[in-house]
């Protein structure tokens, strides 16, 4: 047998213990320094240790601490990233009935660039045509008995709220007479939500079971850098509004604050907001803004480095879970990483224009269109080639990824950037700077948790 090269040990305040993690598990254990030997290595012979030592042992394979000595534990990561990518099971799909928005966000990566022709389509809104070529697609799909999965994005979706439920409803008869699932959700920035008191009803007719909305800190920060188009006005209190709106709706909210060097010291502002207005329930989490595109170059100086962001990220966690926040009653923790949906087949991002991506970055860059919703069988040469370039993409053809024991919590990290922001060159995600912190924070709370079991027994 031999020790899992997925390992990471670390001290714990009791000198005779150490805390072992397993990435490729993600398991987390207690273990002895005077068992710790085995961990150290290279091989052993189970049959020839001590009773004692073979039960340590047998404890230790439960977690995938130790493994066979002819396992392969890079194949096991690249079949379970294989498996899960193309698993054909569910059709996911991105629809963007408009790339119009009633916002002016000062970081948004769907600015126009001289040097881009991005938005240069023909329509504003998704004209009937384009949601007849998208309807005749999910029935030849389901036909193969897929479910589907859609994610309303935009521009700001609802400005388009009449297609999304005419769509929806469409979308819901072909998945019921074909006997399979649908499940959808919405990406807004939610300052329509209380304009419309139909609205919400409406969400949860079309079984738009999620939101995720955007809020950027408290009041006066949020308006300096989400504000209206036109006449740069306020939208946090009509957001916060519709977000109070859609939580005595019972519709599961997720609250993104997107950071950077401008408003990451206002965080905890914004939780005192939340708090005030009874919303600790709602899941609240951090975003990264990168600058994904040449439309946002101008603001990259303005983010984070992502070692940065895993202090802030740690930090926030930290103070959401004293504070007792829903999202900080469960400390964040890593699992396996799944293939992005960019690297999937049966996934793809929809244009008002008929075209189809593969990374929402790119929804609006004609040049980066894979193909058109009405004749996926008419693909050019170069939107071919740029499909499997993204089909085919995956960590293992890096020798760093490879290598590096986080892989299987990590797998590459986004492709979009290391396809065409790095320059074929993964970028590390949080867990390289934060994994340890995020380990031991759930080892003191799973440690206090068994205390108090044992203390009430």
């Amino acid at each position: 047998m031999k020790p899992s090269i997925y390992n990471f040990v670390w001290s714990t305040d009791d000198p005779e213990k150490v805390i072992v993690f397993n990435s490729l598990t993600t398991a987390l254990a207690e273990v002895r320094k005077t068992h710790i030997d085995l961990l150290n290595l290279s091989q052993f012979d189970y049959v020839l240790l001590p009773e004692n030592k073979r039960q340590y042992v047998d404890e230790l394979r439960k977690g995938g601490f130790v493994v066979d000595d002819t396992a392969d534990e890079l194949r096991m990561v690249k079949f379970a990233y294989n498996s899960d990518k193309y698993d054909s099971a569910m059709v996911r799909l991105v629809i963007a009935p408009t790339l119009a928005c009633n916002f002016a966000c000062t970081y948004c990566f769907e600015q126009l660039d001289k040097s881009q022709s991005r938005k240069g389509g023909q329509n504003v809104f998704m004209p009937d045509d384009i949601k007849q070529d998208l309807l005749k697609y999910i029935e030849k799909v389901v036909k193969t008995k897929k479910d589907v999965f859609v994610t309303w994005y935009g521009g700001e979706p609802l400005l388009a709220k009449e297609t999304i439920f005419d769509l929806s409803q469409k979308i819901i008869a072909i998945t019921e007479e074909n006997k399979v699932g649908y499940s959808a959700g919405i990406i807004t920035n939610g300052y329509l939500l209380s304009k419309d008191s139909g609205i919400v009803q409406k969400l949860k007719k079309n079984r738009i079971k999620f939101i995720h909305i955007t809020l950027d800190g408290p009041r006066e920060v949020h308006n300096s850098r989400r504000m209206l188009k036109g006449n740069n006005g306020p939208t946090f209190d009509r957001i916060l509004e519709g977000i109070k709106l859609l939580k005595a709706n019972n519709i599961e909210i997720y609250i993104r604050i997107n950071i950077d060097l401008s408003n990451f010291d206002n965080i905890s502002r914004l939780l005192d907001v939340l708090e005030d207005n009874d919303l600790k329930d709602i899941f609240v989490y951090l975003g990264q803004v990168i600058p994904y595109t040449a439309g946002c170059k101008s603001y990259e100086s303005s983010c984070v480095l992502t070692e940065e962001f895993s202090i802030i990220n740690q930090a926030f966690y930290e103070n959401l879970r004293l504070r007792g926040f829903e999202s900080g009653r469960t400390s964040f923790y890593p699992r396996i990483a799944r293939a992005c949906d960019a690297n999937r087949t049966n996934a793809f991002v929809l244009d008002p224009d008929g075209d189809m991506y593969k990374c929402w970055t790119e929804i609006g860059n004609k040049t980066a269109s894979i193909g058109r919703i009405g004749d996926l069988t008419r693909q050019n040469k170069e939107e071919g080639i740029l499909e499997i370039q993204w089909l085919t993409w995956e960590p293992f053809e890096y020798s760093d990824c490879v290598e590096c024991k986080m892989l299987p919590i990590c797998m590459g990290g986004c492709a979009h950037q290391a396809m065409f922001i790095n320059k074929d060159r993964p970028e590390c995600k949080e867990w390289k700077y934060g994994l340890e912190h995020y380990v031991r924070t759930r080892f003191s709370c799973e440690k206090i948790l068994r205390a108090a079991i044992d203390k009430s027994c």
